[in-house]
């Protein structure tokens, strides 16, 4: 729980990482090789953060991610009122293999999926080896986030056509587009009501502010990209310097803050 003005607030983290890589990715600085659920606990306390939705930070090689999922999976049961664990998938594998891994993090109780179109090299709107991922995602009730800016295989407008295509699945912008794609992100979600974003990573805080502004306080949802970003910077960044700015009511920091990805989520 975070207070502000004498209110309590929870805190769920939309995005994060854990696990190991052997190279690097996309993240060069700095150079997290390992991240486990201990250190996402202490810095979960030491952020004021109740719970956090985490997914396998990326590889610098093709993988399938089946090593990390497990271990999210065993973490999301070692602390399961604080870890949400999605699974990460690798659509470049192919939908053969890649329905099996999606099929066992639903048998492990993962309870979303994450997809980075850029490090894995495959287009977010691939009909050939997104989609079937996506209509797998639709049928078991998992919400997907794709990374969300950086490349044109990651942006905005490619991700909204697979929210088009697959109206009851809940699809999350990860970092809503960077900030390159930040109004395209907005544009995306005014258009499809089962897209939403995160506000993880969005660097320069007049468009974090925008999105809130133009898409409404429903669509916005916290996240930090934790361990590359720490998670005190991306609290401090609504709560503290975008609330300066939009003086939002305590429930809409509250639904931005953890409400609405505990409803996209369907807990309590």
């Amino acid at each position: 729980m975070i207070t502000l003005d004498g209110e309590q607030i929870e805190v769920v983290d939309a995005h994060s990482h854990m696990g190991s890589r052997n190279k690097l990715a996309v993240h060069q600085i700095p150079r997290i090789m390992k991240f486990t659920a201990e250190d996402m606990m202490a810095s979960m306390d030491g952020a004021g953060v109740d719970k956090v939705v985490t997914f396998a930070i990326g590889a610098g090689e093709p993988v399938d991610y089946r090593d990390t999922n497990n271990y999210i999976a065993s973490s999301m049961e070692k602390y399961p009122d604080r870890i949400i664990g999605f699974m990460r998938l690798n659509p470049a594998k192919g939908p053969k293999d890649t329905l099996k891994v999606l099929e066992e993090g639903v048998k492990l109780g993962l309870k979303g999926i994450k997809i980075h179109p850029l490090i894995e090299k495959c287009p977010a709107n691939d009909k050939e080896n997104v989609y079937p991922l996506m209509e797998a995602a639709q049928h078991h009730g998992l919400p997907v986030l794709f990374h969300c800016g950086l490349g044109e295989d990651a942006s905005p407008k490619r991700i909204a056509e697979v929210a088009k295509d697959f109206p009851k699945l809940s699809v999350i912008l990860g970092h809503s587009g960077v900030i390159e794609g930040v109004r395209d992100a907005v544009d995306a979600a005014k258009k499809h009501e089962n897209l939403s974003m995160d506000s993880s990573a969005v660097g320069w805080l007049p468009f974090f502010c925008e999105t809130i502004s133009w898409a409404g306080v429903d669509r916005v949802m916290y996240g930090s990209d934790h361990p590359f970003n720490p998670m005190e910077w991306e609290v401090a960044k609504i709560v503290k310097h975008a609330q300066k700015h939009l003086k939002l009511q305590i429930e809409d920091l509250r639904k931005i803050m953890g409400g609405n990805l505990k409803r996209l989520l369907g807990i309590s």
